[in-house]
């Protein structure tokens, strides 16, 4: 089965192989590498070294993380869980009122402590700012 194939079509529907052209220029590519995952943004690679499976993730083509698993499925799965950290980190950024004021704000509001600076010699106090 290779990149064209049906079956190697993105999450977003998308052809394997276009994505790969679009976000892993010549030379980015592990020639001995199985493709696993490519979307618009994400490219996940996994290679088997015998004693272990390595996986690697590029986003936009850089390479953003890599890890090792005892078998291809659990680099999958692997991959899976980290793409979603990855993901959500990508829609928190372009929603708009997720700024850490805003999250700051809501905490106090509920009257979480806030930590203060350190005085010099003396450690963090916290204040009540509920009160």
């Amino acid at each position: 089965m290779g990149l064209g194939d049906k079956a190697s079509r993105t999450s977003d529907g998308r052809n394997a192989a276009s994505c790969l052209q679009e976000h892993v220029v010549e030379g980015d590519r592990d020639p001995e590498g199985i493709l696993i995952h490519a979307d618009s943004r994400y490219v996940a690679y996994v290679r088997d070294l015998e004693y272990m499976w390595r996986w690697e993730i590029l986003r936009d083509g850089e390479f953003i993380q890599e890890g090792c698993s005892l078998s291809e499925e659990s680099s999958r799965e692997a991959v899976s869980h980290v793409l979603s950290f990855f993901q959500r980190q990508d829609i928190a950024r372009e929603t708009p009122g997720d700024t850490t004021e805003e999250i700051q704000n809501l905490l106090r509001g509920i009257g979480t402590p806030q930590p203060l600076k350190p005085e010099a010699g003396r450690g963090i106090n916290l204040v009540d700012m509920g009160q």
